[in-house]
């Protein structure tokens, strides 16, 4: 992007610049674990999901304070915190998934732990490809290919959304409260993958009207 190419950073710039980057790789690494946590059925590593959104939090918090202590233009920051914002959202997300699933403690049949698990390694892919996007932001290189990548993997989780809706539609559950548990498990699963692209709209809207 022009903008970012053409700007003398400052060392608070420079700063928030690596913040980003770092709050972006832990969602990467958030959504990795949670993977791995499905796919082996192993609960002992949702824990990481749950340290690594206090890792966000922090993150998000030391994003605020240089951007409100000073860093980038006063018309940016509104933007660049809603973008720190929205990648916190996304780790809530997860770690609100890491906690139906360890309240699910549910045996999840092959059918239904694959489709959760096909959602999971796309959420792991718009993660990278969000953390290409914000590079392509800095570095100044075109944005379309990257942010089309995130919304085409979006509409699939959209898809595999309906067909785990009609799977546990048929599921017999024990009471109302293990009903709502894996329903709410599905949302926030799939909304991992809305929050990704929320974030890489807000790279996008940054990419336009900072040129």
């Amino acid at each position: 992007m022009k903008f970012f190419r053409k700007l003398s950073f400052g060392r608070m710039e420079s700063e928030v610049i690596e913040l980003f980057k770092e709050h972006i790789n832990t969602v990467k690494f958030a959504c990795e674990v949670f993977l791995k946590a499905i796919e082996t059925d192993d609960k002992s590593l949702l824990n990481q999901v749950c340290e690594l959104e206090r890792t966000g939090d922090r993150l998000r918090r030391d994003i605020a304070l240089k951007l409100y202590g000073g860093a980038f233009l006063p018309a940016m920051r509104g933007t660049l915190y809603k973008l720190a914002e929205t990648i916190d959202e996304t780790l809530d997300m997860l770690e609100d998934t890491a906690i139906d699933y360890l309240r699910l403690n549910l045996h999840l049949d092959d059918e239904l732990r694959e489709l959760c698990v096909r959602v999971a390694k796309i959420n792991v892919k718009m993660s990278n490809d969000l953390l290409e996007a914000f590079s392509a932001l800095r570095s100044g290189d075109k944005l379309e290919n990257r942010t089309v990548k995130i919304r085409v993997r979006e509409r699939e989780v959209d898809t595999l959304r309906n067909r785990i809706y009609e799977k546990i539609m048929k599921r017999n559950v024990s009471n109302y409260w293990e009903g709502k548990i894996l329903s709410d498990f599905i949302d926030h699963l799939v909304y991992v993958s809305d929050v990704i692209e929320d974030a890489a709209d807000l790279i996008q809207i940054l990419n336009v009207s900072l040129r």
